[in-house]
């Protein structure tokens, strides 16, 4: 295994690990859907899922991202959401687990993506518009979940 030696090679990097968490979105984002009890949670994750599908697309535009490594990050998130999917009552209870499960999702892409951001800057600008529009349609599916958060968390009924 080689070692990283350079900005650009980290931001290759850096691209490849979103693309492949923005293909386990595409991927296993609608159980979840299903899962949700929620319309306005159903509809949120629908839209993250057209949007995943978007910003790979525009990952894909940026750079030959082939190749990449399985994203250990993204795929821990979403095989716990899937587990709470199974082991939670459906309704208000397991939509807020699902909003949990997918903030902690979108945290990291947040962070990932402002990552590329930084690296690009110095070393290829022309991505920066790319992944500007990503991180600003991610940021606003996490604040709308935070929102559902404080709506439908808040009606959880106690045992």
């Amino acid at each position: 295994m080689s070692l990283t030696a350079s900005r650009a090679a980290l931001l290759h990097v850096a691209l490849q690990d979103l693309r492949a968490g923005k293909q386990l979105l595409i991927d296993r984002l609608m159980p979840l859907a299903d899962a949700a009890s929620d319309p306005g949670l159903q509809e949120v994750i629908e839209r993250d899922r057209a949007n995943a599908r978007r910003h790979a697309a525009r990952l894909d535009d940026m750079a030959d991202l082939a190749g990449a490594p399985h994203n250990l990050w993204m795929s821990g998130i979403l095989d716990d959401a899937e587990r709470d999917a199974d082991s939670h009552m459906r309704g208000p209870i397991l939509d807020t687990a699902l909003i949990g499960a997918l903030r902690k999702a979108k945290a990291a892409e947040l962070v990932s993506i402002e990552t590329a951001m930084a690296l690009a800057g110095s070393e290829s600008p022309t991505m920066l518009p790319g992944l500007s529009a990503n991180h600003a349609e991610d940021r606003a599916v996490e604040t709308r979940l935070a929102r559902l958060l404080g709506t439908i968390g808040g009606h959880i009924p106690v045992a």
